[in-house]
């Protein structure tokens, strides 16, 4: 039908905007600390941009509900306002026929974030550990500054001078990566050179100091030439340390067999996390809707029916982060978020089934 067309593209139109302008906000709060840490570490902007784009996936799944919930409550907010919604109810259509549109609209929603929590999410998550590690242990890009300390990770590095030609002068570095002891580097000459996707620092005539923790002691090396590895750290297997997020849904279900106890309560969590909030969808829709079209049309009340709209939201979503939080303790909780879904959408479902009160006139 032809209202069924026009409810679906009006309230797909709102909800688009509005997640529009959620992530819009989202990357502007993140302008003044992303230009900060390019700035520091001399990071290319495409690879922050890179990080933010495989954050998405994660934000579009708290982002599209609650711009779907907001976009119809402003959607049926006007529709009221503009009386059509009366001239709908008093051509016989119940609210579930009129809602009949915006529930498909939030099963299409719900359907998305069912793909992002089983495949993109885990794959973005993993991409992005992979990122952030060769943001971190890659010394490629770092914008060394004459006669200032520059530090990176556990690495300090302070220079004298710097040519056009990227030769380092009077050289001090001091590296506390390894957990046994720390290298203290003294020389009057150095260049950064890369090799195999590593940065090397290649240095002359100066002395390396080598300081044990464990036993207080020192040595002294003077050296003509040295190559120190910027790039050197200890390498992390993926395989074997990810974290719940970043399982796919089928490796959920068979986790690792050498977790510890805590571990396989979070994996046990996550698996309730991905099964229940794609849902998030529906149940905000629901709560919009059957409250939004709660009672008689009156131009000036429908403020308090948003107004209850959100605080209803709000309660479920409290409800749900506790009910998680009692899951990760026990399994025998798992059922908590199941039921905390279950009656919200009964009871909204419940009161969009009763119909309008018509008022015979005599």
């Amino acid at each position: 039908m032809i209202f069924k067309r026009y409810l679906f593209k009006t309230n797909l139109l709102y909800t688009s905007s509005i997640c529009a302008i959620l992530i819009f906000l989202i990357w502007f709060s993140r302008v003044n600390g992303f230009v900060s840490y390019i700035t520091e570490n001399g990071i290319e902007v495409s690879k922050f941009i890179n990080l933010f784009v495989l954050i998405l996936p994660w934000l579009l799944m708290v982002i599209i509900p609650i711009s779907l919930f907001v976009g119809t409550l402003i959607n049926f907010n006007r529709l009221k306002n503009n009386n059509e919604i009366t001239i709908l109810k008093n051509s016989g259509l119940t609210k579930l026929q009129i809602c009949q549109p915006i529930i498909f609209l939030a099963i299409i929603c719900s359907l998305i974030c069912y793909f992002i929590a089983f495949f993109l999410m885990p794959y973005a998550n993993r991409i992005l550990k992979e990122s952030r590690m060769a943001i971190n242990e890659n010394y490629t890009n770092i914008a060394f500054k004459s006669k200032t300390f520059e530090s990176f990770k556990d690495l300090t590095i302070y220079s004298k001078k710097r040519d056009e030609e990227n030769n380092l002068f009077e050289i001090f570095l001091h590296d506390r990566r390894a957990s046994e002891y720390g290298l203290t580097i003294t020389s009057r000459k150095g260049k950064i050179v890369i090799r195999n996707k590593s940065a090397f620092l290649e240095m002359e005539q100066g002395t390396v100091q080598k300081f044990n923790y464990k036993d207080r002691n020192s040595e002294i090396m003077k050296f003509d030439n040295y190559v120190f590895n910027l790039s050197e750290s200890t390498k992390v297997n993926l395989n074997n340390k990810l974290k719940p997020n970043e399982y796919y849904f089928h490796e959920l279900l068979n986790p690792p067999e050498n977790l510890t106890e805590i571990e396989y309560k979070k994996i046990k969590s996550e698996i309730h996390e991905r099964l229940i909030d794609p849902l998030l969808s529906i149940v905000l829709t629901l709560i919009a809707l059957s409250l939004i079209l709660k009672g008689e049309f009156k131009r000036n009340g429908n403020a308090n029916y948003i107004i209850y709209s959100v605080l209803t939201a709000s309660t479920y979503f409290m409800l749900n982060i506790l009910s998680y939080s009692f899951v990760k303790y026990s399994s025998n909780l798992a059922i908590l978020p199941y039921l905390n879904f279950i009656i919200f959408t009964y009871i909204a479902l419940e009161i969009l089934r009763k119909n309008y009160r018509i008022k015979n006139a005599h």
